[in-house]
């Protein structure tokens, strides 16, 4: 009999689903990842919300499980990498928590706009100001959405309802679908300039990181105001409170926070921000949605083996998964390599398999290649929705079988086409299991695809590579690994280089006017 843990809350109807199945499920508030380690050995399945942080600690120390539910949307709470590894799969019940997340947008929106909390604070105080908590409508005003997901969507949607103008920024969003929506698609700057009010509806990503900062307030209007209910660190919080207190825009509201519980606090003492704790999705029916259909595909899972809404893995037998684990890690993280080094808004998405790939059916390869290439740009993508979602977006698709190469068994080629430019990366297996990227753009290099990479393209002359390892070195970021690359001698050349962690956009900047460099990109995998 499958035993479940179940943490966070989740509601009483899904629990009954599970024992329904005759699962043995233990209910018990939010762990700590050491009290989760210490516990979680017991367990075929854990469900969780998002207070719980599911660590690579905690899973290492899961013998037994075989799934993790997240009941809601975003998974940044579970550590899906290592669960991948150790063959578990993490599910999440993609758009459950839209509509709660979309109304508390408006209602953090109309608290900030119509004083509510200060109002209400004065009159529990006794007093009777009038003529102090003046506020501004919605009607007439210009909302610019960062994200047309399901939630931005549905809140463009609305605000539509209330006479208001709707501005999208949106990198994979196309203009026909933008059209239809009946919203402005433009850039992150032009929205930044002309809008009233400012709503963030993003995923968390290299990309979204700090997104708005210090140079965006600065470009705002006076009486704009800005709202987030997506992740922390997408509008950076120490900047935003020093345009606060300078009163360079009129207010803010805010959900959701880079360090939660919100430890310490830069916007004690402000009176133009209304702040709740992450309430967005605490809704009775979006918990009672996601708690019971994280529930149905548990017990599914666990009993019949179907796989459904999984965010690491795509639907396919045990051993076929097996034999292509390599692969799909190779796959998956050449997806997020090109997302997140292409400049622009893709318009198509070409896939190319070189050799033999040991499998007849490249589906569950490709899902992986898509799955990444989204995850940095949209919310909630898994190996199913991945294929919809890039039709969704019009983003044109195709793929090709071609010969072996001459220096490979087998390489995947992932070609990405913007309204900017395009740019080709070439992967492939190194002893049948660590993926490597082998070209960019042509230009063959050698590099391990993990962990943060610093491209640089570069006039193949003396002193550059050393000016740029020195430049990393003063910024103190750690050289790993480092491969380079040329077509012919005297022509551009390629430096490809694996540090440790990650690294400030401010190094890229320096380390584009090195001498002879001629771009400088980051990529997180």
């Amino acid at each position: 009999m499958p035993r479940i843990l179940a943490l966070d809350g989740v509601s009483e109807e899904g629990i009954t689903i599970l024992r329904d199945a005759s699962f043995e499920v233990d209910i018990r508030p939010a762990q700590k990842p050491a009290e989760l380690a210490a516990i979680i050995g017991d367990y075929d399945g854990l469900i969780v919300r998002s207070p719980t942080k599911v660590t690579a600690e905690a899973i290492e120390k899961a013998g037994k499980l075989k799934v993790i539910g997240r009941a809601g949307a975003g998974t940044d709470n579970v550590d899906k990498d290592a669960a991948t590894k150790r063959g578990i799969i993490v599910m999440n019940v993609p758009g459950g928590n839209t509509i709660s997340t979309c109304e508390h947008t408006f209602a953090l929106m109309f608290a900030l706009c119509r004083n509510v909390p200060a109002a209400h604070q004065s009159m529990m105080e006794g007093r009777w100001d009038r003529k102090k908590f003046n506020g501004t409508e919605l009607a007439g005003k210009t909302i610019g959405i960062v994200g047309a997901g399901r939630i931005g969507g549905a809140v463009a949607k609305r605000a539509q309802a209330f006479e208001m103008k709707v501005l999208v920024f949106d990198p994979i969003l196309t203009k026909l679908k933008a059209e239809a929506l009946g919203v402005e698609l433009v850039s992150i700057d032009e929205l930044i300039e002309r809008s009233d009010f400012i709503t963030i509806h993003a995923p968390k990503s290299e990309k979204t990181n700090d997104l708005i900062r210090a140079e965006h307030f600065a470009k705002m209007k006076p009486n704009c105001r800005i709202v987030n209910c997506a992740r922390g660190g997408i509008v950076n919080e120490q900047d935003l409170a020093n345009a606060l207190r300078e009163k360079k825009i009129a207010g803010a509201a805010l959900d959701v926070y880079t360090s939660e519980p919100l430890e310490s606090n830069p916007f004690l003492g402000l009176d133009n921000i209304v702040t709740t704790p992450h309430l967005a999705a605490s809704t009775d029916e979006a918990q009672l949605t996601v708690s019971v259909d994280i529930a149905k595909q548990i017990v599914d899972y666990l009993t019949t083996g179907a796989v459904v809404n999984a965010v690491n893995v795509p639907s396919m037998d045990a051993e076929t998964a097996k034999q292509l684990q390599p692969s799909l890690v190779l796959a998956e993280r050449l997806g997020k390599f090109v997302s997140q080094y292409m400049k622009g808004r893709p318009t198509a998405l070409q896939i190319a398999y070189d050799g033999e790939l040991g499998v007849t059916d490249t589906y569950p390869i490709t899902a992986a290649i898509l799955t990444g290439f989204l995850s940095p740009l949209v919310e909630s993508v898994n190996a199913v929705s991945a294929p919809h979602l890039l039709k969704e977006y019009g983003i044109e698709f195709s793929e090709t079988r071609g010969a072996a190469h001459p220096n490979y068994a087998f390489q995947i080629r992932v070609k990405a086409v913007t309204d900017q430019e395009s740019h080709e990366i070439a992967g492939t297996l190194f002893n049948g299991k660590e993926p490597r990227i082998c070209g960019i753009d042509g230009t063959r290099v050698d590099v391990e695809l993990v962990s943060g990479m610093v491209v640089c393209t570069n006039e193949d002359k003396p002193m550059v590579l050393g000016r740029i390892a020195l430049t990393l070195g003063e910024a103190g970021v750690n050289i790993a690994n480092l491969a380079l690359g040329r077509k012919a001698a005297g022509n551009h050349a390629t430096t490809v280089i694996n540090i440790d962690g990650t690294m400030d956009r401010s190094v890229l900047e320096t380390l584009r006017k090195v001498p002879h460099v001629v771009e400088a990109r980051f990529v997180q995998v």
